[in-house]
């Protein structure tokens, strides 16, 4: 680890590439972070990739966070770098066309696999880390699916609730060595795949189920990912925080 480096705040965000992640990412590199990116599309890796070449504070792996001997490697050579990990957002995620009725099994396990154990076994490397420098955040990005807000595959609201109990209990057990942990309940958010997949009429009506009238927008999020792993924040832990206009009122 360098001089250049050693006081630097170094964040893992995960499905960092594209969508809410990317503007996690572009808010914590203003913030003055390191940030490695794990996501698992190649071609927005290497667009990250792009980018990082004229941005030393920023790094990218294609990498499955459900995979956990790639993710061990990554971390510990981001560790053996840099000495440290100061936060950790568990952003990636993926779902599946399906209702309760019709899906089916495989669609199942790898929702599953990819929103909760893949945010198990990120958290569970990082947290180790941060447990022996008795410092850290780690953040999840939950959703309102989880509270049937929206209609979906029931894996991934299955998934999503999982999250919230994982959250809570790394909560009870990191608290007490020095690693707070929270969860983002995101609601119905503007991101470009959303808005490319859906008709004027499909996003009025998703505006209209929110108490503030609009979408949110990916900076919502990043805003409050930024505010969880910053000093502000530093009493904050075991909490799940609505970014969703009030889809979901706790």
């Amino acid at each position: 680890m360098s001089d250049a480096t050693a006081g630097e705040s170094v964040a893992v965000i995960t499905g960092g590439a594209r969508g809410i992640g990317r503007a996690i990412v572009d808010r914590f590199l203003h913030d003055g972070y390191r940030v490695l990116v794990f996501d698992i599309n190649e071609k927005a890796v290497g667009e990250i990739a792009d980018v990082a070449a004229a941005n030393p504070r920023l790094e990218a792996t294609q990498t499955s966070i459900s995979d956990r001997a790639a993710v061990q490697a990554a971390i510990d050579g981001l560790f053996t770098r840099y000495g440290r990990i100061d936060a950790l957002v568990n952003n990636a995620g993926m779902t599946q066309p399906g209702t309760f009725l019709d899906q089916d099994d495989d669609d199942w396990c790898r929702i599953v696999d990819v929103n909760l154990t893949g945010t198990f076994v990120m958290s569970q490397v990082v947290a180790r880390r941060m447990v022996d420098a008795g410092r850290g955040s780690i953040v999840h990005c939950g959703s309102v699916s989880a509270h049937g807000i929206r209609t979906g595959p029931p894996a991934y609201a299955a998934a999503k609730a999982g999250v919230e109990g994982l959250s809570r209990l790394m909560a009870v057990q990191l608290g007490p060595l020095g690693v707070r942990v929270n969860t983002i309940v995101v609601g119905t958010t503007a991101t470009p795949w959303l808005v490319g997949r859906k008709t004027e009429e499909e996003l009025d009506a998703m505006r209209s189920s929110t108490l503030t009238g609009r979408l949110g927008e990916p900076d919502d999020v990043a805003a409050m990912a930024a505010f969880l792993c910053s000093d502000a924040a530093r009493h904050v832990t075991g909490q799940l925080i609505s970014v969703s206009g009030g889809q979901w009122l706790p």
